[in-house]
């Protein structure tokens, strides 16, 4: 069983120390939610506030994108920039986040301060908020969760719930192999070993469907986009001050007006910015109202990335981002 109480208390004394010693200015983390079983987002300025600062499954948001907004924060006339280190809190699919960040010129390495752990996995939301139909309304103030190789533990006000992984576990963690952070200042939990590497049955499901086939199945997902770009807003790779979609001069790319043809052209002009970057930290998919399974479309071009150029985002940040670079020995296309 992971043990997420000595992992927060760890979390905390580093994060206080930090503060202390004023080697950040903040600490973006997770608190645990005002009325949910689910930890939200929180930023600890004050050493004496880092007990609020949390770590279980349900600290399912990628922080990284908070950290795009402080390094392109523009000072008010007549103040004086502060380029004071921040901390983070980061799960290892989020520090490959850090990484992609610093390879693109928008986080500088020396302005942040990572506090990674380890991870074996997080709760998907829709999932848990179908078990939790189990119980009892008034019993589930304070709930617990926590896990090991095999299952989730519910814990709540006069009982606990056995969850077997795969019932509970995030679809992104169902793929994911990276459960050590590749960038980091200090490192919370033990090493993780054993895990399988990623045999990319989704994409082989894709890549198996004729062109028709794949036309109708994308056809029927993004005719439900309602194109309230909360994909967009929750990507941290999506950090253009002013997004091509929101530009009406010289012209306007696409209709406000929400169907199939404008929504194809948005979700395939952005999966094509985020061919060789995206990280599938699984963001885009977990917060999108209507569950379009958009890492599908992202990880069919992550592994033509990988395939064809040996791109790895988020691994390295000496690489070079894949438009940025050009090697002879690249693959031709086949006609």
């Amino acid at each position: 069983m992971v043990d997420y109480n000595a992992m927060t208390l760890d979390i905390r004394a580093k994060a206080k120390a930090m503060l202390e010693n004023k080697e950040v200015k903040y600490i973006i983390g997770w608190e645990r939610g005002a009325n949910s079983f689910i930890s939200r987002p929180v930023i600890i300025r004050d050493a004496g506030d880092t007990d609020r600062l949390v770590w279980n499954p349900g600290c399912v948001d990628n922080l990284t994108r908070y950290l795009v907004e402080e390094m392109q924060y523009k000072p008010k006339r007549g103040e004086e920039p502060d380029l004071s280190p921040v901390g983070i809190i980061v799960k290892p699919c989020d520090s490959k986040s850090i990484v992609e960040l610093i390879k693109e010129n928008i986080v500088p390495r020396e302005r942040v301060k990572i506090i990674a752990v380890t991870n074996i996995g997080t709760v998907e939301t829709n999932k848990l908020r179908k078990i939790l139909q189990k119980i009892p309304q008034d019993k589930r103030a304070g709930i617990d969760i926590l896990q090991d190789d095999n299952e989730f533990t519910i814990k709540y006000e006069g009982g606990e719930l056995k969850v077997p992984r795969p019932e509970l576990l995030a679809n992104k963690c169902e793929t994911c192999v990276t459960h050590n952070p590749v960038i980091h200042d200090v490192v919370i939990g033990d090493k993780i070993e054993g895990f399988e590497k990623d045999e990319w049955a989704d994409v082989a499901e894709l890549e198996n469907m004729s062109p028709e086939e794949r036309w109708k199945f994308w056809e029927a997902q993004i005719s439900k986009c309602v194109r309230c770009y909360a994909c967009r807003d929750s990507c941290s790779l999506c950090y253009c001050a002013e997004c091509v979609f929101d530009k009406e001069k010289p012209f306007t790319w696409i209709d406000k007006t929400v169907d199939v043809s404008n929504n194809m052209f948005y979700h395939l002009v952005r999966a094509m910015h985020l061919a060789g970057r995206c990280v599938d930290c699984g963001e885009c998919e977990r917060v999108c109202p209507v569950n379009i399974p958009i890492r599908k479309l992202n990880r069919l071009l992550l592994k033509s990335a990988k395939d064809r150029y040996r791109i790895y985002p988020g691994m390295n940040p000496e690489d070079k981002p894949m438009f940025g670079s050009y090697d002879i020995a690249d693959p031709d296309e086949v006609v």
